[in-house]
């Protein structure tokens, strides 16, 4: 459901097919993050990124990207809207 390594925090990478929708909560990511996710039909519809350490953090969906400084104990939700700027 989360993969990271080199740097980034990639979401829902291998998605088993038996899981059309569903949620989790406190997936741990390297650089002191923890994960919360929610999908639909296949598709990520909500992401928030929790920041233990308050390090750089880099989220990679698809073709999505979002780069962003992070403070120790703040939760960052990521913008998933079609069309939305991203980070």
């Amino acid at each position: 459901l989360v993969q990271s390594h080199m740097g980034s925090i990639h979401l829902l990478p291998a998605l088993p097919k038996a899981w059309p929708t569903g949620n989790v909560k406190g997936l741990c990511a390297r650089g002191g993050f923890e994960v919360e996710l929610r999908w639909e039909n296949g598709r990520l519809v909500q992401a928030v990124i929790h920041s233990k350490a308050g390090l750089p953090c880099r989220v990679a969906y698809g073709d999505r990207k979002w780069e962003f400084t992070t403070v120790a104990g703040k939760s960052y939700p990521l913008s998933l809207a079609e069309g939305a700027p991203r980070r």
